[in-house]
């Protein structure tokens, strides 16, 4: 498990929140999605295209407005894919995650 999927499943078994917890099991999917993906696709553009929109807000119909924030997260998971078990490929996985992360929720506020 990298270490975003055991931050995510932290947060999937352990918050009070209903919608936090929620939100992160929806994530380990697609993480692991985009994981899988990221293996199968060698090409890093096409990689790109294909990842932008696994569900990453309801319908995707926000998600373009996340593509600053997902597309360095999609080119980190593309890293790991050739380096896999790199620490510093994993933290930046990580500080890509909760960048992509802040704005999406700062999206899907405005949603409610």
């Amino acid at each position: 498990m990298t270490l975003l999927e055991t931050y995510l499943r932290g947060i999937a078994d352990r918050s009070d929140s209903y919608f936090q917890a929620h939100l992160a099991r929806e994530d380990l999917v697609r993480v692991r999605k985009l994981a899988e993906m990221a293996a199968a696709i060698g090409d890093p553009e096409k990689l790109r295209h294909d990842a932008l929109y696994i569900g990453w807000t309801p319908g995707d119909l926000r998600t373009i407005e996340l593509k600053d924030q997902l597309l360095p997260l999609i080119d980190a998971f593309h890293a790991a894919a050739a380096s896999p078990a790199d620490e510093v490929v994993e933290q930046r996985i990580m500080d890509r995650w909760k960048a992509f992360h802040e704005a999406r929720i700062r999206v899907l506020i405005h949603c409610l």
